[in-house]
């Protein structure tokens, strides 16, 4: 038991500090910036709970405020843990460690499991306490409700990792077997995370039917997601058996789940590190190419060779190509929506302002789509073979920026063309808009590398940490929301102004052209420092 809580405490240590940064100049910084952005989060949440809860109280159902909540919070961690599982449980940089250790293969993947687990639990946390708080501040509940909701928020995230690693773990097995392990677990995985979306897209309707029901809501919750059920039950009818049960439940699901799964976890993490070589009777040719080439051809193959930052970075432009084809197919249906958001909206009105919206569209996906605010923390102890290489940091720095613009525009102009067709495009929108489609992107991925280069994380077990884990992520994230909240609300003045599609389009352009000249002079004055203080 010593050596489990040994085991325990140097993978907390070693992994779970995800803000982790190399230099010891931005230690406070590193202190700080995650806590500044957890309080930013947690006092959005908040705000958005005091506006939910406000129209369930006169009915009495201040409770459906937290069931959203819950239901919302695991639905997020089966997303993140289906992609996340490949790395943090198989083909993990430590296995050769922990697999020379006299530990059982159970325990190894209980650690594997709980490191995930705590994640979670913090990620979970921000959004869990807020809702959490404004119950307490609008019904004023009794002590217990505390006691519940701190053993609530510790079992919440339980069975969602339980799902997401059982169903991420199928994927690996299958995927196992073919000799593009990685592509094939991309391919295997995408349907998963789109029916999940769809489910997700459709919860506000099932929320809004259960609310209807007000005699028998705590009965369908508790059909629906037991966890949320019991949580309700508790806290409105407070029951020392049923707080037991909930307890033995949530925990005898994680232990047999670890037992089941500990019978085939080592030999799925044997297959995949395994490497089939086919025999070719050919004559090879070496083929030389320039030092640019070769450097974004390495980045796009280690784009695509990593399922978790291929899913994370990939799947935003995955959705934009949907939504295009949504929209078009399903034009009314959308148009509907847009007009119960705002009632001054007609469906002509929406139709004019197609060019507009689009622009929008594609302003969402190009900063929620931050490929390069990875690619240098990716590069991890191999990073040095890079400064070695006799090539200009800035070109080294420039060509991850230009793969990752690669990677993005043949799908954003897929979707492009889609809307063209469809809506019938002029030729000065068309023009616009496909520069728009090549800007923004350029904006996003050069802001992504420019923190990526201030806060690189180097030290990162897999591939999971560097994407989801660490302080550049992290930063780009926030970042690129805050763009597009800025762009958006402004994008909503100029079309209640009256303001022409195509004078809307060239303000934006023009706005984001000087933006993106001045990242650039900014990347120029920063990179070479930058890079040679990056300690792989």
């Amino acid at each position: 038991m010593n050596k489990l809580f040994s085991l325990i405490k140097a993978s907390m240590t070693e992994g779970m500090n995800i803000f982790r940064i190399n230099t010891k100049k931005n230690s406070k910084i590193s202190k700080i910036l995650p806590i500044i952005i957890s309080l930013f989060l947690m006092i959005m949440m908040y705000s958005y709970s005091q506006f939910i809860i406000k129209p369930l109280r006169p009915v009495h159902m201040e409770f459906a405020l937290l069931t959203l909540f819950i239901l919302l919070t695991s639905l997020m961690t089966i997303v993140e843990g289906i992609y996340k599982t490949s790395s943090l449980l198989f083909n993990c940089k430590d296995d050769n460690l922990l697999l020379s250790l006299p530990i059982s293969k159970n325990e190894v993947l209980f650690i594997r499991i709980f490191k995930f687990y705590i994640f979670e639990l913090l990620y979970n946390s921000l959004f869990l306490l807020p809702s959490m708080a404004v119950y307490a501040v609008y019904t004023k509940p009794n002590i217990s409700y505390y006691l519940i909701s701190l053993i609530g928020l510790l079992l919440f995230p339980i069975i969602p990792i339980l799902i997401s690693c059982t169903v991420g773990t199928i994927i690996t097995l299958i995927s196992s077997k073919f000799k593009n392990k990685n592509i094939m677990q991309t391919i295997i995985t995408i349907p998963f995370l789109l029916i999940i979306m769809f489910i997700s897209y459709n919860t506000e309707n099932i929320i809004n039917n259960i609310t209807k029901n007000i005699t028998n809501i705590n009965d369908l919750i508790t059909k629906l997601y037991y966890p949320a059920g019991a949580y309700i039950k508790l806290i409105t009818n407070f029951n020392h058996l049923e707080l037991i049960k909930f307890i033995t439940i949530n925990i005898s699901l994680f232990i047999i789940t670890i037992l089941i799964v500990g019978k085939i976890y080592f030999n799925i993490n044997s297959s995949v590190k395994s490497v089939k070589i086919k025999k070719h009777k050919k004559n090879y040719k070496i083929k030389s190419s320039s030092s640019r080439k070769a450097l974004i051809k390495k980045e796009i193959n280690r784009f695509i060779n990593s399922p978790v930052f291929l899913i994370n970075a990939g799947f935003g432009l995955v959705i934009f190509i949907i939504g295009c084809i949504f929209g078009a197919v399903k034009f009314d249906a959308v148009a509907q929506t847009l007009i119960q958001n705002d009632p001054k909206l007609t469906i002509e009105k929406i139709k004019d302002y197609i060019p507009v919206i689009l622009f929008g569209f594609i302003c969402f996906t190009s900063f929620m789509t931050s490929i390069t605010s990875s690619m240098i923390s990716l590069e991890g102890k191999t990073f040095n073979i890079l400064k070695s290489l006799p090539v200009k940091p800035y070109d080294i720095i420039k060509s991850k920026v230009n793969a990752a613009i690669l990677i993005m525009l043949p799908c954003i102009f897929i979707g492009d063309i889609i809307i063209f067709i469809k809506f019938k495009f002029d030729i000065i929108n068309m023009i616009l808009i496909t520069v728009t489609s090549v800007l923004l992107p350029l904006v996003s991925e050069t802001v992504g590398i420019i923190i990526n280069l201030k806060y690189p994380r180097m030290d990162g077990k897999n591939d999971t940490e560097v994407v989801k884990q660490s302080l550049s992520s992290s930063i780009s994230v926030f970042t690129g929301m805050g763009i597009i909240t800025i762009t958006l609300f402004i994008l909503y003045k100029l079309l209640n102004s009256n303001v022409s599609n195509v004078n809307i389009l060239i303000i934006f352009l023009l706005s984001f052209t000087i933006i993106y000249l001045g990242l650039l002079k900014l990347l120029h004055i920063s990179c070479d420092k930058n890079f040679d203080n990056i300690e792989a």
